[in-house]
This record gives C-alpha cells, structure tokens and sequence, in this order.
C-alpha cells in the first residue's frame, strides 16, 4: 500500500483459504515471504498438510483483490480448534487484519459447535501475547510444550458458556 494511501476497511475481504488452489497459494506465500514475516524464515511452518487437510478452515485476506494477509488453522470435530499462524502482509500491519482474521475464523469454530479456539507462542514474543489477551484468550506458560526445553504459552479461548 502506498504511504500516502488511506486505508479502507470496507475493501478488505476475508475468505475460506480452500476457494484457490493449495499448491499455488503455497508457493505464493513461501515466494513471498519476506512481504508478511521480514528476515524471520518460516518455511518450515509452512508445510504441505497445511494446505491440503487443512484448507478448508484457513482463511486469506484481501485489500481490492490482493493478498494481504492470510490464516492457517485447524477446526476437527472432536477437539479444539488450533491457529497454527496468521500473518498481514508488512505494509498492512496494524489495520485489523489479523483481527479480523481470527474473527472469521472463531465464528467458524463456533458454527461447527467447537468448544475452544488454541493458539500457541514463544514467551518472548509480547506483542502475540498482548494481541491474544485483547481477543479474551487465557494464556498459559508451559515448559517444555514443543519438545526439551521449547516452552510455549499455550492460548485458550472458550467459544461456548459453560
């Protein structure tokens, strides 16, 4: 988006991730990286599977037709459902992208009756914490939660009135 260029919410569209072709939205996003995660490499986080069992409950997002920020998630039927990542693109940070992102996707959730939305971060990384936190997700410090020392907070958001 240019700098000068005012932002409008309501040309921003979020829809399910399975109406393109998985490969090629893979292959877009792994080329273009760089535009929604800077020097950090996340390739890895960028598995196959993703795009194929789970595409029907990612969700991309769109300013006037491009690609600005997109979701990869989970949503089984006898579980929780799980963010594995969301991402705005760099030059659309701090547009409620990623809010909106998740928006659609717990409103998914909630229709197909899942009990819970997770989520999973570094302890280091504050701004996810404090973004988690605004939504009214718990979070919880866990030791060892991705392997030998590789502790995660771990978010929780309960969808449905107990």
């Amino acid at each position: 988006m240019a700098e000068n260029e005012t932002f409008d919410p309501e040309q921003l569209t979020i829809s399910p991730l399975d109406e393109v072709d998985a490969q090629e939205m893979r292959e877009y996003l792994l080329g273009a990286q760089k535009n929604f995660w800077g020097e950090r490499d996340l390739s890895a986080a960028h598995d196959s599977y993703w795009f194929r069992q789970f595409m029907s409950s990612g969700l991309v997002a769109r300013y006037r037709s491009e690609i600005v920020g997109y979701l990869l998630g989970a949503i089984p039927y006898d579980g929780p459902a799980y963010i594995h990542l969301v991402a705005a693109r760099s030059d659309f940070r701090h547009k409620g992208i990623g809010r909106r992102l998740y928006g659609a996707f717990i409103e998914h959730a909630k229709r197909l009756g899942v009990e819970c939305v997770q989520a999973t971060t570094l302890p280091d990384h504050s701004g996810t914490i404090s973004f988690h936190s605004s939504l009214g997700f718990h979070g919880e410090l866990i030791e060892d939660y991705a392997g030998p020392g590789n502790a995660r907070v771990l978010f929780e958001l309960k969808l449905h009135d107990e």
